[in-house]
Protein backbone atom coordinates (compact mmCIF):
# COMPACT_ATOMS: atom_id res chain seq x y z
CA UNK A 1 0.00 0.00 0.00
CA UNK A 2 2.97 2.41 0.48
CA UNK A 3 3.75 1.79 -2.88
CA UNK A 4 0.54 2.70 -4.17
CA UNK A 5 0.58 5.71 -1.96
CA UNK A 6 4.39 6.22 -3.55
CA UNK A 7 2.71 6.35 -6.91
CA UNK A 8 0.01 8.14 -6.61
CA UNK A 9 2.07 11.04 -4.84
CA UNK A 10 4.56 10.98 -7.98
CA UNK A 11 2.03 10.87 -10.72
CA UNK A 12 0.14 14.12 -9.12
CA UNK A 13 1.53 17.37 -10.58
CA UNK A 14 2.40 19.56 -7.55
CA UNK A 15 5.68 20.30 -8.67
CA UNK A 16 4.24 23.38 -10.86
CA UNK A 17 5.09 26.60 -9.00
CA UNK A 18 2.09 28.46 -8.25
CA UNK A 19 1.37 31.97 -10.46
CA UNK A 20 2.44 35.16 -8.91
CA UNK A 21 -0.45 36.83 -6.72
CA UNK A 22 -1.19 40.29 -7.55
CA UNK A 23 0.20 43.24 -4.93
CA UNK A 24 -2.27 44.18 -2.51
CA UNK A 25 -3.73 47.45 -2.48
CA UNK A 26 -2.65 49.85 -0.51
CA UNK A 27 -4.58 50.72 2.73
CA UNK A 28 -6.25 53.99 1.99
CA UNK A 29 -4.63 55.94 5.26
CA UNK A 30 -1.24 54.97 3.57
CA UNK A 31 -2.49 56.79 -0.35
CA UNK A 32 -3.18 60.00 1.98
CA UNK A 33 -0.10 59.87 3.42
CA UNK A 34 2.14 59.78 0.55
CA UNK A 35 -0.26 62.26 -1.21
CA UNK A 36 0.16 64.94 1.96
CA UNK A 37 4.20 64.32 1.65
CA UNK A 38 3.85 64.94 -2.03
CA UNK A 39 2.33 68.23 -2.06
CA UNK A 40 4.51 69.29 1.05
CA UNK A 41 7.42 68.27 -1.31
CA UNK A 42 6.17 70.54 -4.10
CA UNK A 43 5.46 73.61 -1.41
CA UNK A 44 8.74 73.22 0.14
CA UNK A 45 10.48 73.65 -3.88
CA UNK A 46 7.50 76.40 -4.50
CA UNK A 47 8.77 78.05 -1.60
CA UNK A 48 12.80 77.82 -2.31
CA UNK A 49 12.25 78.74 -6.01
CA UNK A 50 9.91 81.32 -5.90
CA UNK A 51 11.40 84.83 -6.35
CA UNK A 52 11.37 86.81 -3.25
CA UNK A 53 10.01 90.61 -4.01
CA UNK A 54 10.92 91.17 -0.46
CA UNK A 55 14.21 90.50 -0.40
CA UNK A 56 15.07 92.50 -2.95
CA UNK A 57 14.12 95.87 -1.50
CA UNK A 58 17.48 97.64 -0.22
CA UNK A 59 17.05 98.94 3.74
CA UNK A 60 16.95 102.18 4.10
CA UNK A 61 20.19 104.09 4.44
CA UNK A 62 20.29 105.44 8.02
CA UNK A 63 21.69 108.86 6.99
CA UNK A 64 19.25 109.35 4.45
CA UNK A 65 16.39 108.73 6.91
CA UNK A 66 17.73 111.26 9.01
CA UNK A 67 18.18 114.32 6.48
CA UNK A 68 14.59 113.36 5.54
CA UNK A 69 13.14 113.48 8.66
CA UNK A 70 15.86 116.51 9.61
CA UNK A 71 13.88 118.09 6.43
CA UNK A 72 10.79 117.30 7.50
CA UNK A 73 11.85 119.57 11.34
CA UNK A 74 12.93 121.79 9.39
CA UNK A 75 9.96 123.25 7.90
CA UNK A 76 8.68 123.95 12.10
CA UNK A 77 11.64 125.59 13.15
CA UNK A 78 9.56 128.53 13.84
CA UNK A 79 6.05 127.25 13.62
CA UNK A 80 6.89 124.56 16.70
CA UNK A 81 7.37 124.56 20.48
CA UNK A 82 11.00 124.25 21.56
CA UNK A 83 10.17 121.65 23.56
CA UNK A 84 8.28 120.15 20.82
CA UNK A 85 11.29 120.78 18.47
CA UNK A 86 14.35 119.68 21.08
CA UNK A 87 12.62 116.14 21.45
CA UNK A 88 12.58 116.04 17.46
CA UNK A 89 15.90 116.97 16.99
CA UNK A 90 17.08 114.82 19.80
CA UNK A 91 15.26 111.89 18.64
CA UNK A 92 16.33 111.87 15.13
CA UNK A 93 19.79 112.21 15.98
CA UNK A 94 19.68 109.63 18.98
CA UNK A 95 17.73 107.49 15.96
CA UNK A 96 20.52 108.24 13.52
CA UNK A 97 23.30 107.02 15.55
CA UNK A 98 21.49 103.87 17.14
CA UNK A 99 21.03 102.56 13.49
CA UNK A 100 24.58 103.93 11.95
CA UNK A 101 26.99 102.77 14.59
CA UNK A 102 24.88 100.11 16.70
CA UNK A 103 25.36 102.40 19.99
CA UNK A 104 22.08 102.13 22.44
CA UNK A 105 21.19 105.61 21.63
CA UNK A 106 17.53 106.15 21.94
CA UNK A 107 17.17 104.59 25.49
CA UNK A 108 19.97 105.67 27.50
CA UNK A 109 20.41 108.89 29.36
CA UNK A 110 23.45 111.61 27.72
CA UNK A 111 25.87 110.66 30.02
CA UNK A 112 25.26 106.33 29.77
CA UNK A 113 25.29 107.44 25.98
CA UNK A 114 28.50 109.11 25.51
CA UNK A 115 30.62 107.13 27.99
CA UNK A 116 29.40 103.95 25.09
CA UNK A 117 29.98 106.48 22.41
CA UNK A 118 33.37 106.88 24.12
CA UNK A 119 34.56 103.61 23.34
CA UNK A 120 33.28 103.74 19.28
CA UNK A 121 36.41 104.24 16.95
CA UNK A 122 34.54 107.14 15.26
CA UNK A 123 33.72 109.19 17.90
CA UNK A 124 36.77 111.20 18.61
CA UNK A 125 37.28 113.87 21.73
CA UNK A 126 36.23 116.40 19.12
CA UNK A 127 32.80 114.55 17.56
CA UNK A 128 32.05 113.56 21.60
CA UNK A 129 32.29 117.30 22.44
CA UNK A 130 30.13 118.92 19.90
CA UNK A 131 27.91 115.69 20.63
CA UNK A 132 27.61 116.44 24.24
CA UNK A 133 26.89 120.06 23.84
CA UNK A 134 23.90 119.18 21.34
CA UNK A 135 22.86 116.81 23.52
CA UNK A 136 22.68 118.45 27.09
CA UNK A 137 21.39 121.67 25.10
CA UNK A 138 18.36 119.10 24.13
CA UNK A 139 18.00 117.96 27.79
CA UNK A 140 17.80 121.69 28.90
CA UNK A 141 14.99 122.16 26.40
CA UNK A 142 13.00 118.36 27.02
CA UNK A 143 13.95 117.96 30.84
CA UNK A 144 14.45 121.92 32.42
CA UNK A 145 12.16 123.04 30.06
CA UNK A 146 14.36 125.67 29.22
CA UNK A 147 12.54 128.34 26.76
CA UNK A 148 14.52 128.31 23.05
CA UNK A 149 14.42 131.20 20.56
CA UNK A 150 13.83 130.20 16.94
CA UNK A 151 17.17 131.42 16.29
CA UNK A 152 18.20 128.37 18.90
CA UNK A 153 16.01 125.96 17.26
CA UNK A 154 17.44 126.90 14.19
CA UNK A 155 21.35 126.46 16.07
CA UNK A 156 19.97 122.93 16.84
CA UNK A 157 18.77 122.00 13.25
CA UNK A 158 22.21 122.75 12.28
CA UNK A 159 24.19 121.03 14.71
CA UNK A 160 22.14 118.54 14.03
CA UNK A 161 22.29 118.04 10.42
CA UNK A 162 26.09 119.16 10.08
CA UNK A 163 26.49 115.66 12.64
CA UNK A 164 24.30 113.73 10.12
CA UNK A 165 26.32 115.47 7.32
CA UNK A 166 29.93 114.74 8.29
CA UNK A 167 29.36 111.17 8.71
CA UNK A 168 30.86 109.09 5.57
Amino acid sequence: MTWLLMIHIAADNSDEIEDIRPPLPPPPSLTIVILLVVLLLLAIIAYVLWPNVKGSIAPPIPKEVALKRLENAKQRVSSASSYDFGVEVSDILRNFIEQQFGIRAVRQTTSEFLNEASHATYFDLARREKLRQFLVRCDAIKFARVPAAPVENEALFEQASAFVEEVN
